[in-house]
């Protein structure tokens, strides 16, 4: 089963973005929030527009409802901030076809798992709310496990019905952990910063 697949495949490199971004960390600043949301907005901003929509629904799955950039920048916008001054990063994995989709998505879609966990310690630590700042983290609301579950039911479809694409399923996974994580670990520029 690809899910199965994906998950053993990318565990060390899952636990290594996982160092790297910290949201839940107790001092979390609105200044050290800020910063994330630059981050995150960089990579979405990138790997977003290069999804192939088409393709996509072909395969069973709808992206229009997942992305994430007007998210982020709802939230920028509310924190003082203008994502135009924000460059997309360079250097995201190519997703030229559903294969290379899939994996990526993989990624993004793991990153809502934690979601309400997330805007509950936003709230509570500084006050956001996912209308007021924290709508990135709060993106399918109560909906996280359901979207979730249908991902996983196109993703295993695909597969089963494209099985010599698997690997490269799993390499684009690979591929987008690894460039999340170089996200992370890249200084912000001062002129993204914003502030």
């Amino acid at each position: 089963m690809i899910m199965t697949k994906l998950k053993e495949s990318t565990r060390s490199q899952h636990e290594a973005l996982e160092s790297v971004v910290d949201v839940m960390n107790r001092t979390l600043t609105s200044e050290g929030y800020k910063s994330l949301l630059i981050k995150f907005y960089g990579f979405y901003s990138a790997i977003e527009p290069r999804l192939p929509h088409g393709e996509m629904l072909e395969a069973g799955l709808d992206i229009r409802p997942r992305l994430k950039t007007q998210l982020l920048e709802a939230d920028l916008k509310y924190l003082g901030m203008a994502p135009s001054s924000i460059s997309p990063l360079i250097g995201v994995p190519q997703t030229r076809n559903a294969a290379e989709a899939f994996g990526a998505i993989y990624v993004m879609e793991g990153a809502t798992l934690g979601g309400q966990v997330i805007t509950r310690h936003l709230k509570q630590h500084l006050g956001l709310t996912p209308e007021q700042g924290g709508a990135f983290f709060n993106s399918y609301g109560r909906e996280v496990g359901p979207m979730w579950k249908a991902f996983g039911a196109a993703v295993t479809a695909y597969s089963e019905k494209h099985p010599e694409n698997d690997d490269v399923i799993v390499r684009s996974a690979s591929d987008t952990f690894d460039s999340f994580r170089k996200c992370f670990e890249q200084p912000l520029h001062a002129e993204a910063a914003g502030w």
